[in-house]
């Protein structure tokens, strides 16, 4: 979750309001300020290449572009959003809600109102192809080669590694063609240490861990419960063995590097887990293959990373709460259901942030729900 002060979390649980800023951006400078919209609302989603998508509705159709500076063409205009609470004493707290290009402008230009579709800045990366053949040659690592290349294909753009494989794993070589689209090249390298990669809501690039919901040291950052001072309003379960698998094979092999095969596995193996390898569930396996896997180390951690990821959808709970804009996809949340059923730990996958009253209902989606330990 992103840092917020003290008030935050219990004003949520009281009467408070909502305050969105948009800002538009030409060329890095802001040329609207606060601009006035209808509604909107901005979907985050761990599962999607683009993280972060943004829908706008604007009621003055006087708005629609005529030349290619105007503030809501496509050109590469950007909204950067702020969202967050008004208090009851009339101040108000924002964060990052994201940045977004402008992909789509539409609507009655006598009466309006005009939809506006935004993507998060990953789009650049997706339409962005390699001009010549790339390699990940001279790079030690997997942070090396993200931390120089991402602001090379997008000048100003900021990258932060935050795992704990992507300085530490050495970086295999391959090439990559050109016209090659660049952001297929820098999540197969994220991919390669077990990690993450996309953009944030404050528009900087990261390279992190792939949340495993089974880390008990990872503390949650939000208590979404029933009742009369919860924020829960509704909360509806599901069980799938659709996509989800008890054991994962990862095997590489590098003839650039003139690498031997390599192979690393990891599987469910308590007997208390449902879902354990060999047991009732079967011996249901996802093998991955990289040539930017090398050794027998790293292809054992990231098939340990994958299948903190593949084991994850057996598990989902979606839920309508009170909105927390400062809450961020890959988030560990605690869950009481009330008389229900046990309290769990679940990991944020997707959710959908209003920006003002009337836009539509605040539903988390989560994975891997589990017992709550803690006490």
């Amino acid at each position: 979750m992103q840092p917020v002060s003290s008030k935050w979390v219990p004003a949520l649980t009281t009467d408070h309001g909502l305050s969105t800023k948009i800002n538009v951006l030409y060329k890095g400078s802001i040329v609207a300020e606060d601009i006035a919209f209808l509604d909107g609302s901005i979907s985050v989603d761990r599962g999607s290449e683009v993280r972060r998508s943004l829908a706008l509705s604007i009621a003055d159709p006087a708005q629609f572009p005529v030349s290619s500076t105007d503030r809501f063409a496509v050109y590469g205009q950007r909204l950067y959003v702020e969202t967050g609470v008004q208090y009851l004493d009339g101040s108000i707290e924002r964060v990052p809600a994201g940045s977004f290009v402008i992909t789509n402008i539409s609507g009655n230009i006598h009466t309006g109102p005009l939809s506006i579709t935004a993507s998060g800045l990953e789009i650049l990366l997706k339409r962005a192809l390699w001009e010549s053949a790339t390699s990940t040659k001279g790079f030690a690592n997997a942070a090396a080669f993200l931390n120089y290349q991402i602001p090379a294909v997008l000048p100003g753009a900021t990258f932060v590694d935050s795992s704990t494989l992507g300085r530490t794993t050495p970086l295999a070589s391959k090439t990559w063609d050109a016209n090659t689209d660049t952001w297929t090249t820098f999540r197969e390298v994220a991919d390669s240490v077990g990690c993450e990669l996309f953009c944030d809501a404050a528009g900087t690039f990261r390279l992190v861990d792939i949340p495993d919901p089974t880390n008990v040291a990872v503390k949650p950052v939000w208590d979404v419960s029933t009742g009369a001072y919860g924020v829960m309003v509704s909360a509806n379960m599901e069980l799938t063995a659709d996509g989800v698998y008890n054991r994962v094979v990862v095997t590489g092999e590098n003839s650039a590097d003139n690498k031997p095969a390599v192979k690393g596995t990891a599987s469910i193996t308590s007997a208390s887990d449902p879902l354990y390898f060999g047991g009732p569930y079967g011996k249901v396996t996802k093998a991955v293959s990289s040539s930017l896997v090398t050794t027998a180390s790293q292809a054992a951690a990231m098939a340990k990373a994958l299948l903190a990821k593949y084991r994850a959808p057996n598990r989902t709970v979606a839920l309508e709460t009170v909105p927390n804009a400062a809450l961020d996809a890959g988030d560990r949340i605690r869950v009481n259901y009330g008389a229900a059923a046990l309290p769990e730990i679940h990991v944020v996958h997707s959710f959908s942030i209003p920006l003002a009253v009337g836009s539509g209902s605040f539903t988390i989606n989560t994975v891997s729900g589990k017992a709550d330990d803690s006490g």
